[in-house]
């Protein structure tokens, strides 16, 4: 099996490959080729679906365009999320079928405080504050947001893993949709 992540950022890759170990799928070719997302930097709320749904659409292009054979597309895309008076870092993952059918998975998500949203709203960074803290230089791709809230215990490429892993359950398990859905109508 072959499958193409929207990025070329190891985190993400890494991701991809940490849910799939954890499904037991092995003999999978990974590659990573950089598409843009079409949202902000620092994506929020629905525009952090959109963001994966985009990656992916644009990937399909660059497959189809440049003739590169694959089985399955995943694009992953971080970003920020209000519900009621809280605040959370999430993360969606969509993936892609040939046929152009998609299945999307989110993370769990890891509240932030609202001054940490609001300096994102204002098109800032947290990575940018947490470089400063630790003096590390490139804690976006290595631990992340989550991974320094959490001491490590969600280190980004764990935490984005579960977006992936609810989109492979889904693409891998669409008989038991369909035999629910079948049950409703």
């Amino acid at each position: 099996m072959k499958i193409i992540v929207g990025s070329e950022n190891m985190s993400k890759i890494r991701s991809v490959k940490l849910a799939l170990e954890k499904l037991n799928i092995s003999n999978v070719d990974i590659v990573g080729i950089s598409v843009e997302s079409m949202v902000s930097s620092k994506p929020l709320n629905d525009e952090t679906l959109n963001g994966a749904i985009n990656r992916n659409n644009n990937l399909y292009k660059h497959c189809i365009n440049n003739e590169i054979d694959f089985d399955l597309l995943i694009s992953i895309e971080g970003g920020y999320e209000q519900v009621l008076n809280n605040y959370f870092i999430i993360t969606y993952a969509c993936l892609m079928t040939k046929d152009m059918k998609y299945y999307v998975g989110k993370s769990n998500g890891l509240e932030i405080s609202e001054s940490m949203f609001n300096h994102v709203m204002n098109g800032k960074s947290i990575n940018k504050i947490i470089e400063s803290i630790s003096n590390v230089t490139s804690n976006k791709k290595d631990n992340g947001i989550t991974g320094y809230l959490t001491n490590g215990f969600f280190k980004r490429d764990e935490f984005d893993m579960n977006a992936v892993l609810c989109a492979l359950e889904t693409y891998y398990n669409q008989d038991k949709y369909r035999d629910i859905d079948d049950k409703l109508n």
